[in-house]
């Protein structure tokens, strides 16, 4: 066998190692160029994280209360001023209903009051009798009379204060009337003879001022 001979088997298997050589290093660079791919989802810690950051607690509106209506006027089972803040008057009885001002000058107030002197002041309910103190505003320096026997007519009078009797008192014809502010009792006095007549229900608006 020639030296020629000899060496060729050595150069193809060179080359076969070469060959195999490069083939590793180009398949390992493939899969470099592959993990590189931006196409590829990139896997992170942050998602659930931010699901956290994101979820709010649910908010909720304040229960809204709706006022209690007032009460128009009185009856039986009404409860008046009950929050014991200051009022403009008392209600009228219900059915019953202020009078206008021309009403007023027509035919004069009744149980209600209205007209010129709206604010009810104070209000008794006797045995033979109702009454009420119809005054120009809250403060009961002017105020009419105002009241009306079981069957009878309204009788409206001008009135005054006597502090000495803590009564309400107005005068007509010979007859006089007046209403004990601190228990309701109605006392008449006609031809030299006087009924009394206890109160079965009163009620003052307690904003009358301490005058003489």
């Amino acid at each position: 066998m020639s030296k020629t001979a000899s060496q060729r088997p050595k150069r193809v298997f060179v080359i076969l190692f070469a060959i195999a050589v490069l083939a590793v290093i180009a398949f390992a660079g493939w899969r470099l160029m592959g993990d590189d791919d931006p196409t590829k989802p990139l896997a992170t810690g942050s998602d659930s994280t931010s699901d956290t950051a994101t979820t709010t607690a649910p908010t909720t509106e304040p229960t809204k209360t709706k006022p209690t209506p007032k009460a128009s006027c009185e009856g039986a089972d009404t409860q008046f001023n009950v929050e014991g803040t200051e009022q403009e008057s008392l209600l009228p009885d219900c059915g019953t209903t202020p009078v206008t001002r021309t009403e007023q000058k027509k035919k004069g107030l009744g149980l209600a009051c209205g007209g010129s002197y709206p604010v009810i002041l104070y209000k008794t309910t006797t045995t033979d009798a109702k009454t009420s103190i119809c005054g120009k505003d809250a403060s009961g320096e002017s105020f009419r009379f105002v009241t009306k026997p079981s069957g009878g007519d309204v009788v409206d009078l001008p009135g005054s204060y006597d502090p000495q009797r803590d009564a309400f008192v107005a005068k007509k014809d010979g007859t006089s009337y007046a209403v004990l502010g601190y228990n309701g009792t109605l006392i008449v006095k006609k031809d030299g003879s006087a009924s009394e007549q206890k109160s079965r229900d009163w009620i003052s608006l307690d904003n009358e001022s301490d005058y003489d």
